[in-house]
């Protein structure tokens, strides 16, 4: 998910004209909607749509609109009403990239405000990283993962997991070397990823393709995973 996830919210507050008025502040959202690739489980790509929408005024209900017509209630998965995605299934997916145009949203805030937001999705996709390694260095005290640069991105982010239990995030980086490199490699130590114990951790890592270079939404990302035992 975006933020997953990268959103960039102007807040306009309206200030009463003397100390005695009700401070107003305006229903202000961002919405959002990207890409996502994958390889599925037969080793074909895969694409969808992610939805993000984010306030710092609570929302009731989001819903999204596509450009064939069709339109689908976002969840709001956390935050108490000031984030609401969709969070695709694996039905969700397909081989054919989703249909580019504007998706609109229309979003009631808590106080009963209704406001039509839009945003616009192209046909740009970047493909899942080829993970080349994912390996104990020879010492043993590190773990590291490699993988083959992925053509267009402007940056990528990490995390490792061990089951359904986050235990480390790397935000967004990008490549700054010049030329830039045909593949890249991240090391950790192993006390720093084996903090919840032995066991089998995934390294999830995700490629991120913005609009534009603002950096602000996203166009598209792209996700890879590898196992490994510690």
């Amino acid at each position: 998910m975006k933020k997953l996830h990268l959103l960039a919210l102007v807040a306009t507050i309206m200030l009463g004209l003397s100390g005695c008025e009700k401070v107003k502040v305006e229903n202000v959202a961002s919405a959002d909607v990207f890409l996502k690739t994958i390889k599925n489980t037969q080793g074909v790509t895969v694409y969808t749509t992610v939805h993000s929408v984010f306030s710092y005024n609570k929302m009731s209900t989001v819903s999204v609109t596509s450009p064939g017509g069709s339109t689908i209630l976002l969840q709001n998965f956390e935050n108490a009403g000031y984030s609401f995605f969709n969070e695709p299934a694996a039905t969700d997916y397909s081989a054919t990239q989703p249909v580019a145009g504007t998706y609109t949203y229309t979003v009631k805030f808590n106080d009963g405000e209704e406001k039509i937001y839009t945003n616009s999705l192209s046909s740009s996709a970047i493909l899942p990283a080829n993970i080349t390694a994912l390996a104990k260095t020879a010492n043993g005290d590190s773990v590291y993962i490699k993988w083959d640069a992925i053509t267009s991105t402007h940056a990528y982010q990490l995390k490792i997991m061990k089951g359904t239990t986050q235990v480390y995030y790397q935000p967004a980086f990008s490549d700054a070397s010049s030329p830039l490199k045909s593949s890249l490699r991240l090391a950790f130590p192993i006390n720093t990823v084996t903090s919840s114990g032995t066991g089998t951790y995934t390294f999830e890592l995700t490629g991120l393709l913005f609009e534009t270079t603002a950096y602000d939404y996203l166009q598209a990302i792209s996700v890879s995973s590898s196992d490994i035992p510690l």
